[in-house]
């Protein structure tokens, strides 16, 4: 299957993800390849200039969501996606490649499709049983923004986090986000009345 062609944009983020090979759990402890991760983001913006409004760090895959204002995502990625890679590699001994392909992206074209958007990165967590509340996993920036702890890198919030993010979605939100986010621009399954 062709790779999609690449939108540039600086009005609109990017739904990014990105799994590691084979889907397999990272070689290092969550907490080291944490630390990785964030260095990755701070070096990549170092060179090509980005707005994050969310990262989340799972045991095998992340979720990214971001606005370029240079109009370079692939930039950014390219050097995010190589920093961390490469800084794995050298942490863990590994020899093989860390991401089983090139990341995952989908635009998002309109404000009103954020909030689910943001509420699915946020409660992946909650989904695999890790937390009771979003803002307990450590490995997210809504961690960060809840408690008011220095980051390392400045992020933009889009949406104000109340209690209503640690309600879990329903099957229907999480399947209409899912395949939402399998599209070039997202935009939910229509429903469709016959």
């Amino acid at each position: 299957m062709p790779r999609k062609k690449l939108i540039r944009t600086n009005l609109y983020y990017y739904h990014i993800t990105t799994r590691s090979n084979h889907k397999e759990w990272f070689s290092l402890p969550l907490d080291k390849v944490w630390l990785i991760s964030k260095n990755a983001i701070n070096k990549a913006m170092k060179n090509n200039p980005a707005i994050i409004s969310q990262f989340v760090l799972m045991s095998n895959h992340y979720h990214l969501l971001i606005k370029t204002p240079n109009k370079d995502i692939d930039k950014f990625m390219f050097w995010f996606n190589k920093t961390f890679s490469d800084s794995l590699r050298k942490e863990s001994g590994q020899v093989n490649r860390m991401f089983g392909s090139s990341y995952k992206w989908t635009l998002i074209y309109e404000y009103r499709y954020l909030r689910n958007v943001t509420k699915y990165i946020y409660q992946n967590p909650l989904r695999a049983n890790i937390v009771d509340k979003c803002e307990d996993y450590p490995y997210s920036t809504l961690h960060y923004l809840h408690h008011h702890k220095n980051l390392g890198f400045k992020i933009e919030s889009l949406i104000n986090y109340d209690d209503q993010f640690s309600v879990p979605m329903t099957l229907n939100e999480i399947n209409e986000v899912r395949s939402g986010l399998r599209k070039t621009i997202y935009k939910p399954n229509s429903k469709r009345n016959y």
